[in-house]
């Protein structure tokens, strides 16, 4: 199992293709995702446990396209 820390985001983050990226890749409900991009707006960190390493390596690349500063942890 892997880990993805979302720390931070830089500005011009974008919010709905960050939302969707969680939705789409993760299959976190809409909800959840919508909750985690407000939470990492309000300096919140979250903390993903993702099963397949290779895709968390995968949403870790594809978040930080979007503005959202983000670390592995294996």
């Amino acid at each position: 199992m892997a880990k993805v820390v979302l720390e931070s985001w830089r500005e011009g983050i974008k919010a709905v293709s960050f939302v969707k990226l969680q939705n789409e890749i993760l299959g976190i409900g809409l909800k959840e995702s919508k909750a985690n991009f407000d939470n990492l707006l309000d300096d919140i960190q979250i903390t993903l446990e993702i099963d397949d390493e290779n895709l968390a390596q995968y949403f870790l690349k594809e978040a930080d396209k979007l503005g959202v500063i983000c670390r592995f942890i294996k």
